[in-house]
């Protein structure tokens, strides 16, 4: 566990892959891919079990993290096929609890909208995952990907930024 942020890059990586399961299982219930094979349409995300070997285990981190990969690539092949109708754009109820008193509040959402907000929320764990792998586990951070962590709209703000002064100039 790393003192600076309270957690390890193996917490991160299970709490993000939480996320993204329970939005993956909602919008492909015919996965089998997983223990938990729920189909309904509400998602609780702070109804977790944590700890669990995906902390400590790479080789399991990386068959859910894998897991994951396969279904999200069927889910945008039925998107862009005419043929196939996707589960994507069905409604759920996305439940959070906004404070510590255990009580959540449902938010209407489609499947689409909790797919997209798992990934900008596993993004964000990233940029935690760099600090601990770069200040405290001893990675370089030339050993990871550029923009490991960064928002894609901070990428595309600085791309713009770098093109625009380039264009002054010139």
């Amino acid at each position: 566990v790393c003192p600076m942020v309270g957690a390890s890059m193996g917490q991160h990586i299970r709490h993000s892959m939480d996320h993204m399961e329970l939005a993956v299982l909602v919008a492909d219930p015919s996965s089998t891919n997983f223990s938990d094979e729920s189909s309904s349409t509400d998602i609780h995300y702070d109804l977790r079990i944590r700890g669990g070997n995906t902390e400590h285990d790479m080789d399991e981190a990386r068959r859910r993290i894998e897991n994951v990969s396969t279904i999200l690539t069927e889910i945008i092949a039925a998107v862009s096929s005419s043929h196939s109708h996707s589960h994507v754009w069905d409604p759920v109820r996305a439940h959070f609890m906004l404070s510590g008193d255990g009580h959540e509040f449902a938010l209407n959402s489609s499947i689409g909208r909790e797919l997209g907000f798992a990934a900008h929320h596993a993004i964000h764990h990233m940029a935690t995952i760099k600090l601990i792998a770069v200040h405290h586990a001893g990675l370089q951070e030339i050993h990871l990907p550029a923009d490991f962590g960064r928002a894609p709209s901070t990428v595309h703000h600085d791309e713009e930024l770098k093109h625009h002064e380039q264009q002054q100039t010139q």
